[in-house]
């Protein structure tokens, strides 16, 4: 994990307070360098501009921008006649103002891109790398209040023979389909993920396997109608499982899905099409 990545965790309170702490340093270092010796200690005013910026909101580092003026400006008063004075703070002023705005642009140009590498292009729910992510955040949090954790796994049945059959382009009609079904259907905490092909994933959090298997049934409905409305002979195959602590690590729990998913699969020994099947 990364600063960034651990201070984007923190609370606003910690992080104000955090900021704050580094307008004491800053200001400090600044008083201290004209008192003993006139040295331009205003560009390091610029870091917590940056923090409040970055990790606060642009409004904080504008506020912050604007803190920072007003105290070099009465720091260097002290040492330097009153109109030098006065163009100094014209000059901080469009410095951190303006620093303050670049920056909330570059967050925010960051987290349109880092929201994007975890959406899948094609279906526009999250891909394999958001799923991890959010799948390592569930356990701990079932790790720590001692509650459940069930993932699914999901394949459409018969893709290949659907892409050979009506064209790729509809096949990808069909994973759209499907990808917007399984979301409408699911509870806000749960989240449904492309892991590739044909293939999703499914994360219900602090959830038995009896409470997946109701959440789920609606998930079976929702593709059923979609498929129906579309006119698509597609049908899905869904296996579920449950963990409790000690977990094991996130693909093994995966892995576990997937084998209950195929074990659905074989179970159609007629070898026809099968109605929406969960195990």
């Amino acid at each position: 994990m990364t600063i960034t990545e651990f201070l984007g965790k923190q609370s606003r309170p910690v992080l104000v307070a955090l900021g704050t702490l580094l307008f004491v340093f800053v200001s400090a270092g600044d008083y201290l360098t004209h008192a003993i010796h006139w040295l331009e200690f205003s560009p390091f005013y610029l870091v917590p501009v940056s923090f409040f910026t970055w990790f606060v909101g642009k409004r904080s580092g504008v506020a912050a921008a604007v803190t920072s003026v007003i105290i070099g400006f009465f720091i260097t008063l002290r040492q330097i006649p009153g109109s030098i004075a006065y163009w100094d703070l014209v000059i901080r002023f469009a410095l951190y103002v303006s620093s303050a705005f670049m920056i909330s642009q570059l967050k925010m140009l960051y987290d349109r891109e880092r929201q994007l590498s975890r959406i899948d292009p094609l279906t526009k729910i999250e891909n394999r790398r958001a799923f991890f992510e959010a799948a390592s955040r569930a356990k701990s949090y079932s790790e720590r209040n001692g509650v459940p954790l069930s993932i699914a796994y999901l394949d459409v049945d018969g893709f290949k023979q659907l892409n050979d059959r009506f064209g790729h382009r509809t096949g990808d009609r069909i994973l759209t389909a499907a990808a917007d079904a399984i979301r409408k259907a699911l509870r806000p905490t749960d989240l449904a993920a492309r892991l590739g092909g044909d293939e999703f994933a499914i994360l219900l959090p602090a959830t038995d396997k009896e409470s997946a298997a109701l959440v789920l049934s609606r998930v079976c409905h929702a593709i059923d109608r979609a498929m129906q409305k579309g006119g698509w002979p597609a049908t899905v195959s869904i296996g579920v499982e449950s963990f409790f602590s000690p977990f094991g690590s996130i693909p093994e729990m995966l892995q576990a899905a997937d084998a209950a998913m195929y074990a659905v699969k074989q179970s159609r020994k007629d070898g026809l099409p099968g109605r929406d099947l969960m195990a």
